[in-house]
């Protein structure tokens, strides 16, 4: 039986490569979930300008938002209908909302992003026929709108937000297990 001598480096190599697999097996650096939000109301009751009457003339837009603050989540949108005619009324309606993210209450230590921060959803004012469904971009996946009704449009329409999931990644440089 052969004896090989090793330097000393080469030991102390090997053992820090050894120690660096294993603290990252142990530590995942990078993960990432999915937060689905609820299906939100927002209704336009505000006139910024004109008599409170679409008449069925013109168009709308919804944006929304979300950011994080710590384990908070806000998300913060607006709708508006626009009358292309006669008095060109402006009804404006917003809606607020802080979620708490539970899942990120462990990561202190940990840079957290956002996937898709930003959606809107827009049409036409199809006049008082109920609500319509309205495809999406970005964060919005839906929207069931009711663009008109008879008489006074002011805090009757409005409707129904859907969004996509809302991908976060964590990337924790420390694990932490308080």
């Amino acid at each position: 039986m052969s004896y090989i001598k090793r330097h000393p480096v080469h030991s102390l190599r090997n053992t820090l490569v050894f120690l660096s697999c294993l603290l990252a097996a142990k530590m995942p650096a990078q993960q990432s979930f999915n937060l689905e939000l609820p299906d939100i109301q927002i209704t336009a009751n505000r006139v910024l300008r004109g008599d409170g009457d679409t008449y069925g003339l013109g168009d709308w837009k919804s944006t929304f938002t979300v950011a994080l603050d710590g384990t908070i989540l806000k998300v913060d949108g607006t709708i508006s209908f626009t009358e292309k005619a006669n008095d060109f009324t402006t009804i404006v309606g917003e809606y607020h909302q802080r979620i708490e993210v539970r899942a990120l209450e462990r990561c202190r230590h940990c840079q957290v992003s956002l996937g898709e921060t930003t959606g809107a959803v827009s049409g036409p004012n199809i006049g008082a026929r109920g609500y319509r469904w309205f495809g999406g971009q970005g964060l919005v996946r839906w929207a069931k709108i009711q663009t008109d009704v008879f008489g006074e449009d002011v805090g009757n329409i409005g409707g129904t937000i859907q969004f996509v999931p809302i991908r976060i990644l964590v990337d924790c440089s420390i694990a932490s297990n308080d």
